[in-house]
């Protein structure tokens, strides 16, 4: 910790140091195990060559058994190469290093002067009378120092391979982990620019696709959360345009109730001017309500029946307004997959546009099914809609030149919405009844 005391974090290493390291950690386990291994069968091959060196002055001996018997003890110093002849166990000559007695066969021994390796050989003399053994042995020293020499070449080659692994690691590291290098760079970009070109490297090439899909999705998050700020703030405003004007009225007319000064039947005629506003600001508010509905819904559809939901519209209808034949034209299903309560309020306000605004008596509604869309057709006998209006009246408090009765502006924009989540849209023609046609048409 420093003296400010904040703990510094250490840098984090690279990948391509990652990599140089990976390759020594490999090159010297590698190195280690093969290093080991040499090392072991260098010691035993020049064991194993000292020994053949014994046995071949032991069979040089056994041959010149005779003349060698008088003239062993000139033969060396002490220290030096050691040979001694027994006869039944006892000592008969022997070279100023006297090998010690010892079963036959090879062994390594330490005498006063070192360490020896010996072999001890049986060897019959000339007449076979008696038992004659041959022991001879060499100081390893040399055979030590040979393979020390031979095992520290191992072991410096080995160090060797490893420093050039760990270089070629970094340099080939470096062109290994080029193409994350290229993909930080896209990705830090401002905006992330990420190519469609493949990079050679598989794993560089999946996490590409992973960042570009999470990239995707939090685009589609900011793009939502933007959707829902902008119907937040368009529903307050859109709340505080509408219902600005009735409830001003409202209060006119509770200061003048307040007054006191009003006769029966004007307090009559004011308490219905109330009664009026309040039921406009209930119906704003539940449009509203619709609205913000419809632009936060993200749900998944489910299955439906375009008649069984018309079919329920008109049956409500014939309650609501019953001065007016509302009648669903057609005995096939028309099915599709969308949202039920959506379609029942965009039909529900068709029906009431046509019924209030219009003053239609009689609505027929009809839907059919193409390849991949649903069209539901809405005919009413009423005034129709003015040809150079039949695009605004779908915009918020947007309302017709034809209308007779107040309204929020709301209903058409209602079914505008619907059709727009489905996919498809919504449009006036002229009808064959004499009024307007309203067609809604929704991806099947």
């Amino acid at each position: 910790m420093s003296d400010s005391g904040v703990t510094r974090r250490r840098r984090p290493v690279s990948l391509r140091t990652r990599v140089a390291l990976a390759t020594a950690i490999g090159a010297l386990i590698i190195v280690g195990t093969l290093g080991a291994f040499l090392s072991l069968a260098i010691e035993r091959n020049n064991l194993n060559q000292l020994d053949r060196q014994l046995l071949t002055a032991s069979r040089l001996v056994s041959l010149n058994l005779d003349v060698i018997e008088d003239n062993l003890g000139r033969f060396g110093d002490v220290g030096a190469f050691g040979a001694t002849i027994r006869r039944d166990g006892t000592l008969v000559a022997s070279t100023p290093t006297e090998v010690p007695e010892e079963p036959v066969g090879y062994r390594t021994i330490t005498l006063d002067e070192g360490e020896y390796r010996m072999l001890v050989a049986s060897a019959g003399p000339p007449d076979g009378a008696d038992s004659v053994t041959i022991s001879v042995a060499a100081p390893t020293s040399t055979t030590r120092t040979v393979t020390r020499t031979q095992q520290r070449r191992v072991w410096l080659t080995g160090l060797v391979a490893i420093a050039a692994a760990s270089v070629l690691g970094w340099l080939f590291g470096g062109r290994a982990v080029r193409p994350l290098a290229r993909l930080t760079g896209q990705v830090g970009a401002t905006p992330p620019e990420i190519d469609d070109s493949p990079t050679g490297a598989r794993e560089s090439d999946e996490l590409k696709h992973a960042i570009r899909g999470m990239l995707d999705r939090i685009s589609e998050a900011q793009r939502e959360t933007t959707a829902a700020l902008e119907t937040a703030r368009g529903f307050a405003a859109s709340a505080a345009h509408e219902l600005r004007t009735p409830l001003t009225v409202m209060r006119t007319d509770l200061e003048v109730l307040g007054s006191g000064r009003l006769g029966t039947d004007e307090r009559g005629e004011v308490l219905q001017d109330l009664l009026r506003s309040q039921v406009r600001v209930e119906n704003t508010l539940q449009a509203l309500e619709n609205l913000a509905a419809g632009d936060l819904h993200r749900g998944p559809g489910e299955p439906l029946d375009v008649l069984d939901v018309a079919d329920e519209a008109a049956a409500d209808a014939a309650r609501r307004h019953p001065e007016v034949s509302v009648e669903v034209v057609g005995d096939q299903q028309v099915p599709m997959v969308g949202w039920a309560s959506g379609i029942r309020l965009a039909l529900d306000n068709a029906i009431a546009n046509a019924a209030k605004h219009g003053q239609a008596h009689r609505i027929t509604i009809a839907a059919r099914r193409s390849a991949d869309t649903v069209t539901v057709t809405v005919d009413d006998d009423g005034v129709g809609v003015d040809p150079a209006e039949r695009v605004q009246v779908f915009e918020r408090f947007a309302r017709g030149s034809s209308a007779h009765r107040p309204g929020s502006g709301l209903g058409l924009a209602l079914v505008a919405q619907t059709a727009e989540l489905h996919g498809g849209r919504a449009y006036f023609t002229d009808s064959p009844l004499g009024g307007a046609r309203l067609v809604i048409e929704f991806g099947a």
